[in-house]
């Protein structure tokens, strides 16, 4: 009977069969990962009275070399005293990545001084089986992430992204002059190390109610009309004639106008606009919305800039959701309000992919975020000699930190002792290892 049973044997498992799709070239990944350093150039749309120099930065010249010669490859550079050694990289399957960033900044002189800064970074060859040979050891890294949305607490969701988006809703109430209440809730985004209304992030946008699509539902204004039986009004601050006047159909029938409200009145009250001309003003909210003390004027944008560089291009390509609403971090936001994720399970894999040479090109993009928060915290006023630094990319950047990405990292020598060690994986996080 046993003979029987050994013979007849069968694993449900053993005809299982994973589609990971078609997977591009780490080097495509790793140019549009650094191609995000060009967001820089938002500085240009908040220029400064008497101020004629903006930063700019514009990579290009690209060439790939998938076929180096070994003295093109050199590693590990030692210098003593007078004596300069270098030890080429073992047997290793590598590329050249050469790019050029033409970049302009301000001279001690004020005036506007330009540079080309050339750089080369070693990128990793996978194989016809999506393995690496570094050093003579052959191995692969690949990570199962989410498609959307990450693991979160109650009441918040975390969607995917270069800097991981965190919106936590807050239940709140407002009451109209007439003393109507309306109840929704407060989309709070984590900028910086602080949660903002969400609102925060539109207030650079001309007319932004209507980019939320919720005009004429909802309009400032800065005195009441005698319509008062078709809207309700709201006064955020007592004593000042700025006003929200809101449909009283709409603001029944629709939570996301109801929303809306709520976060505008929430915004103004925390910020107090002078009157509805700065209540209007984009300008104004750039450099109010500030995280400096005493507001320095050429530091104003970073707000926004934090809000441009959360969405990197290589998530923004993969997420499931209509091209419309992922062009930037902008529209990302407002979808984001738009929508209810109540009905997606984050833990069910249909909603889970695996990323193979794009984890290993999250090591840039990483890189590529540094730089620009080194960067922003000069605002406009950069100077070239602090650009020049900042745009050097370190060589042998991807290798070095290949081994730091904490994804699964399988050899061609793994057995069954050093599996259990290998295969990691956590239950709750922003990143979830396969």
């Amino acid at each position: 009977m046993i003979d029987y049973f050994i013979k007849h044997a069968h694993n449900p498992l053993s005809n299982i069969q994973v589609d990971l799709g078609v997977d591009q070239p780490l080097w495509q990944y790793v140019k549009r990962a650094i191609q995000d350093i060009e967001i820089i150039n938002v500085l240009s749309l908040n220029p400064i009275d008497n101020i004629s120099t903006t930063p700019f930065i514009h990579v290009g010249n690209w060439k790939w070399n998938p076929y180096p010669s070994a003295e093109e490859i050199q590693h590990r550079r030692r210098e003593t005293g007078d004596k300069l050694s270098t030890k080429v990289i073992g047997n290793s399957r590598l590329g050249i990545l050469e790019f050029d960033i033409y970049c302009g900044a301000r001279d001690k002189n004020k005036n506007l001084e330009k540079d080309v800064i050339h750089n080369r970074l070693y990128v990793p060859i996978e194989d016809d089986h999506g393995r690496y040979l570094i050093e003579n050891v052959l191995y692969s890294e690949y990570q199962l992430v989410d498609k959307l949305l990450y693991p979160s607490g109650k009441d918040s969701i975390t969607l995917k992204s270069l800097l991981p988006i965190v919106i936590k809703y807050e239940e709140a109430s407002e009451t109209s002059i007439d003393g109507h209440i309306y109840y929704s809730k407060i989309g709070m985004v984590k900028i910086f190390t602080t949660m903002e209304p969400i609102l925060s992030c539109f207030m650079h946008i001309p007319a932004p109610l209507c980019y939320l699509g919720v005009f004429p539902i909802l309009q400032f204004c800065d005195h009441i009309s005698d319509d008062k039986d078709k809207y309700d009004y709201f006064q955020p601050i007592a004593d000042r004639d700025i006003y929200i006047k809101g449909y009283k159909k709409g603001l029944d029938k629709f939570d996301y106008v109801r929303s809306v409200l709520v976060m505008a009145i929430h915004l103004i009250r925390k910020h107090q606009p002078p009157s509805i001309e700065e209540l209007r003003d984009p300008k104004w909210w750039v450099y109010q919305l500030s995280y400096y003390d005493n507001i320095i004027e050429h530091r104003g944008a970073c707000h926004e800039m934090h809000v441009a560089r959360m969405l990197d291009t290589i998530s923004a390509q993969v997420l499931p959701i209509p091209e419309i609403d992922k062009r930037n971090m902008v529209s990302l936001l407002r979808y984001i309000l738009q929508t209810e994720f109540t009905d997606i399970n984050i833990y069910s894999y249909e909603n889970k992919r695996l990323r193979l040479n794009e984890v290993i090109s999250t090591i840039v993009t990483a890189e590529v975020s540094d730089k620009l928060k080194k960067m922003f915290k000069f605002g406009i006023l950069i100077k070239m000699k602090e650009m020049q630094p900042i745009l050097k990319f370190h060589t042998d950047l991807i290798l070095k930190n290949m081994y730091k990405l904490g994804t699964v990292h399988v050899t061609d020598f793994a057995n069954d002792l050093d599996y259990y060690q290998q295969l990691r994986f956590t239950k709750k996080g922003q990143h979830t290892a396969a």
